[in-house]
């Protein structure tokens, strides 16, 4: 495998660092001397049996390639005051315990395999990097991975390759808070062990066929504040392990028939803020189990008869601030046990 060049950037320091007589500083805390110079992390030795290492307000630049000597560290943080731009795959090298590494607030540009020396981490988070893409195996080698977190980034499309070679052990991901239009079928597939998927607050006016495909186990499904415009038979098939779908603040204006039908033990669904002006007797097909239904702040003016009759578990229903003149609990076959808001 062909080795990531080095930016400009990195150059530029390294010969500066070469050239310099200049002795780095070093810091010494909590086990571990940390040594920089020009922006660019040097060196770390570990002293003691220290599991967390936080290297903050240093300015930093870059990580140079074998800078960690060997440590036993499992929890590594570069959260505040610096501004990381350039690394290499061989930077997190001397990392054999790591669990955790925290890179927010960054600017970490993302390439093949870059954390692949990091055979035990849980949790790798992004937050706040300013990444707009995720380029192919970016994540390869992760075979313990269970979060991860890329979310308050400028991602604009997910793509069938954007995780691959990600192990299958991953449990929770956070893509909130980005630009994207749209996903790839398929670009989930390999995730078969994950529980929460966060995609609220993006772009996406739709669902394409099989974006979820492979998501058997999934739990949890965010995708509110986007600006979806309806809900299609097609949007959520396979889901059959959700609990919980949030669709709030979208521009739902409508949903098919049997839209819902494969979500068999979905306990809550939320679709307060959006467009709908009805709610027929087939929309809600298959949510045998649902106990929390929210309608509220839509523009409902009809609602057919016996339109609730087939959610039995149903326990909460919100259809305040709609267009409704009244509201009928026996017409909208409501069960006895179902608490009304309106």
């Amino acid at each position: 495998m062909s080795k990531v060049p080095l930016s400009l950037t990195f150059i530029l320091a390294l010969s500066a660092i070469a050239s310099s007589t200049e002795a780095p500083s070093c810091n010494r805390a909590n086990g571990y001397t940390v040594c920089h110079n020009k922006g660019v992390l040097v060196d770390v030795i570990q002293h003691e049996s220290e599991d967390r290492l936080e290297i903050d307000d240093l300015d930093l630049l870059a990580i140079r390639e074998n800078a960690f000597k060997n440590l036993t560290a499992t929890r590594l943080s570069f959260m505040q005051g610096n501004k990381i731009s350039v690394v290499t795959r061989e930077s997190f090298r001397g990392l054999d315990k790591l669990e955790r590494l925290d890179l927010d607030g960054n600017v970490v540009p993302l390439s093949a395999s870059l954390f692949a020396e990091l055979k035990q981490l849980r949790s790798l988070s992004l937050i706040f990097n300013k990444i707009n893409g995720i380029p192919r195996d970016t994540f390869a080698g992760l075979t313990n991975l269970m979060w991860l977190y890329l979310g308050h980034n400028d991602v604009e499309s997910i793509d069938a390759g954007s995780f691959s070679g990600l192990s299958s052990s991953l449990l929770f991901l956070w893509l909130n808070d980005n630009k994207i239009t749209g996903i790839e079928a398929g670009s989930f597939a390999r995730m078969t062990e994950l529980t929460r998927l966060h995609l609220e607050n993006n772009r996406l006016t739709s669902v394409r066929p099989g974006t979820f495909r492979g998501l058997h186990k999934l739990d949890g499904l965010f995708l509110e504040q986007n600006q979806l415009s309806g809900v299609a038979r097609t949007d959520f098939k396979g889901l059959i392990g959700l609990r919980l779908l949030y669709l709030q603040h979208n521009e739902i204006a409508d949903i098919e028939p049997g839209a819902f039908a494969d979500l068999g033990i979905l306990e809550q669904l939320d679709l307060r803020d959006n467009k709908l002006s009805s709610v027929d007797s087939a929309m809600f097909d298959g949510l045998t189990s649902l106990k929390k239904l929210d309608l509220s702040n839509n523009r409902i003016g009809v609602v057919d008869s016996g339109a609730f009759a087939r959610l039995v578990s149903l326990r909460n229903v919100n259809l305040a601030n709609n267009n409704l003149t009244n509201v009928d609990r026996k017409a909208f076959g409501l069960p006895l046990l179902a608490n009304l808001h309106t």
